[in-house]
């Protein structure tokens, strides 16, 4: 699947299926993070409501387990961290002629800044992760 990003066009995997594994891996990872955390203030809302609905029934230990999770999720804001955006880096094939091999973390936050600057959106990020789970036979 090619998308155009400013100037760039950006060639991603359209099914995981097909993904070499480790990248696969670096896939699901961020996926599940940012199905199970987040990095949003939305994503804190919806924790902190969660630990008066544990608390109010007396489940102490889900608490204290949401708090954790609530840590995370603050830290992730605090320091833009942000995991859907990783997992749609690490569907990126190509961007332009170039090849992309180094899908450590580092190397995804660079390429998501150099993307942002050419003009990446939430809503392309949104759909393309989408599109990609849907061709899935996984799902």
């Amino acid at each position: 699947m090619k998308i155009q990003v400013g100037k760039k066009t950006v060639e991603l995997y359209d099914n995981i299926d097909f993904m070499p594994f480790d990248r696969f891996n670096a896939f699901n990872k961020y996926v599940m993070l940012d199905s199970e955390l987040g990095a949003t203030i939305q994503d804190f809302d919806k924790i902190t409501v969660r630990v008066y609905e544990f608390l109010n029934k007396e489940m102490i230990d889900e608490a204290k387990n949401e708090m954790l999770n609530l840590r995370i999720v603050v830290n992730n804001v605090l320091t833009e961290n942000s995991s859907k955006g990783l997992a749609f880096a690490s569907l990126i094939c190509k961007i332009d002629s170039t090849v992309v091999e180094d899908y450590s973390e580092e190397n995804l936050r660079k390429i998501l800044l150099n993307l942002s600057n050419e003009g990446l959106d939430v809503k392309k990020v949104v759909e393309s992760i989408n599109d990609v789970k849907k061709k899935s036979n996984l799902n």
